[in-house]
């Protein structure tokens, strides 16, 4: 018999191990919360039910129905879904569909990112240039900064019969802004730094890794030393102004979490720690009535989010800033701090921001997403020196980030 062979047979064996493994588990689960499946069953029925259904509705209704009590039983053990993502790997499966209704995409680099669609991102180009136009009325300048994208613009990476957006959102994006908004593209950035592209992303999540965020930071000020007349200390863009903490295997991220680590793997974490921050910052976040305060660990990094290694349940990421809120606000009192910014914020900014923080003075952090009050309220209260725009090249179709920005 051949090594060839022999391998085919035992990776057919193994997938139907799996397989049957994976069955028997999910049917113990299902036995086992049996009391809980009418109940999941008679809300989710209730709440997708038409008025004055027909009985093809009503079968319709029921049938997904009765799906949603399941995959809500099933969802709540990770164990299904660690075999689960093993069953898809050993099949060679590069689009995996979870029953939240994502889509996980395997690249050819073996990195995990989601499936997008194509849209249009002309009617969000539209609102923000015109919420720069009202803070230019008010001596307020805008800058958008298009953060890199977890596909390579440059690279074909994604599989075959699948196809990525954001890149190509992005770029018919920046073409739409009127010239009196400030621009930056991280892309070209990331094109261009000492390391390979991919390196600077997760493998199992579609953020960018801390070092990263650094270098977007890095390229970010020197944009904010050339055009805008900060005065940052070169000694913060410095890597070897830094000590790095390394978690090994210690992360599974967005992606990971919906096909398990057997999947694509685990990630490394790591902290960076800026030298002889040991005071001066502060860290508001006020829906929460949550202040720290110190040097730049006590302000700005969540060790609880690294207590120990829980691929499902904590969230290592969030570690820096400790997560997405709706205002946060970060000060600066020591010497030299610069200028007061608002950051109009998504999640790669969780890294990003603390720091961009030791370059300004006050740092005002707003997620569109989950802030319902004016924003232009708050830039007209607030007066800062600059507005920035921090979003990945295919947030541009995202109505959240923009709706908000219209008067």
């Amino acid at each position: 018999m051949s090594s060839k062979s022999f391998s085919e047979k035992f990776r057919f064996s193994l997938t139907a191990c799996l397989l049957l493994l994976l069955l028997l588990w999910g049917a113990f689960l299902l036995w086992s919360n049996a009391s809980n499946l009418p109940a999941l069953f008679r809300n989710s029925y209730a709440s997708a039910r038409p008025e004055n259904p027909g009985p093809v509705e009503k079968l319709s209704t029921a049938i997904s129905a009765a799906e949603t009590a399941v995959d809500r039983t099933l969802n709540q053990h990770t164990e299904l879904i660690t075999l689960f993502g093993g069953l898809q790997r050993l099949i060679g499966n590069d689009v995996v569909r979870d029953s939240g209704g994502y889509t996980v995409v395997r690249m050819k680099n073996g990195k995990l990112t989601f499936l997008d669609s194509p849209s249009d991102p002309a009617p969000n180009a539209a609102l923000l240039n015109d919420f720069a136009a009202y803070n230019h009325s008010l001596g307020v300048p805008t800058l958008y900064v298009t953060l890199p994208n977890k596909v390579d613009p440059n690279a074909d990476q994604m599989p075959t019969g699948s196809f990525g957006y954001g890149n190509g959102h992005g770029d018919q994006f920046l073409e739409l802004l009127d010239p009196s908004v400030g621009s930056l593209d991280l892309r070209e950035c990331f094109q261009t730094a000492e390391r390979p592209y991919d390196d600077y992303f997760f493998d199992t999540d579609h953020h960018w890794t801390p070092e990263g965020a650094f270098l977007g930071f890095q390229c970010l000020c020197q944009e904010l030393r050339d055009e805008y007349g900060f005065a940052i200390d070169p000694e913060l863009t410095d890597p070897d102004h830094y000590e790095r903490v390394v978690y090994e295997n210690w992360f599974l991220g967005s992606q990971g979490k919906r096909v398990g680590p057997l999947y694509a793997g685990v990630d490394d974490f790591v902290l960076w720690l800026p030298k002889g921050a040991d005071s001066g910052y502060r860290y508001r976040v006020p829906h929460k009535d949550l202040t720290r305060e110190g040097g730049f660990e006590d302000a700005f990094l969540f060790y609880e989010m690294l207590e120990k290694k829980d691929y499902y349940h904590l969230n290592p990421y969030a570690a820096y800033s400790g997560g997405d809120y709706p205002l946060s606000i970060a000060e600066n009192q020591n010497p030299g701090s610069g200028k007061r910014v608002l950051l109009l914020r998504q999640s790669f900014s969780c890294t990003l921001a603390p720091f961009l923080a030791q370059a300004c003075a006050r740092l005002d952090i707003l997620d569109l997403r989950y802030y319902k009050e004016s924003v232009r309220d708050y830039v007209e209260e607030t007066r800062p020196d600059l507005v920035i725009l921090a979003y990945g090249a295919g947030d541009c179709v995202n109505e959240a980030l923009f709706a908000p920005l219209a008067g």
